[in-house]
């Protein structure tokens, strides 16, 4: 079996599918591997395992959120509590980030690789990827169109400035408050 090598783990890495019954977290994004493609590590006593999306990422990217300085993908973020926050989602992550070290601006690996724009079930227009709240919005409380919760003001959102209709990122696509903190 050939094995493989990826710069976020020491040990080399076998592909494997991940069966839909098996509850295993990618080691790099933090979402659920099951019935999905992955590489595993060799180890019998490491559970470091990755999507093959998560195994393929470029190592620097450059975002239109942040087009100052190129980010770079690290397997950890580079903060002494190992954790970082998302500049586009303002959830924690301990895994995968695209990172600008001279901004301190982190990115989750599915943030940065949000579409430009969406369809929403419940909106007759497409919408737009908002890296800020529109202006005639920044003033006052946003709350999403879809799960009626409010939208923290340095998260990004999906918006239809035709309407004044704007939605969290997470619900742009499902239909359900993501964890408000």
């Amino acid at each position: 079996m050939k094995q493989f090598s990826h710069f976020s783990h020491r040990h080399l890495l076998n592909f494997t599918e991940v069966e839909e019954e098996d509850e295993i977290i990618c080691s790099g994004c933090e979402l659920n591997l099951s019935g999905s493609a992955a590489y595993s590590c060799t180890k019998s006593n490491c559970s470091f395992t990755i999507h093959t999306s998560c195994f393929e990422l470029p190592q620097r990217i450059r975002h239109r959120s942040h087009p100052k300085h190129p980010l770079i993908l690290l397997s950890s973020p580079p903060y002494s509590d190992g954790e970082f926050t998302c500049d586009a989602c303002g959830e924690s992550g301990v895994a995968f980030t695209y990172h600008c070290s001279t901004c301190s601006f982190d990115l989750h690996v599915g943030c940065a690789s949000l579409p430009e724009s969406e369809d929403c079930d419940d909106h007759e227009h497409s919408l737009t990827l908002f890296y800020s709240f529109p202006k005639e919005e920044q003033d006052s409380i946003f709350i999403c169109d879809v799960c009626h919760c409010p939208v923290a003001k340095n998260c990004w959102i999906y918006y239809c400035k035709v309407c004044n209709y704007g939605t969290h990122l997470d619900c742009v696509t499902a239909q359900e408050c993501p964890d408000e903190e």
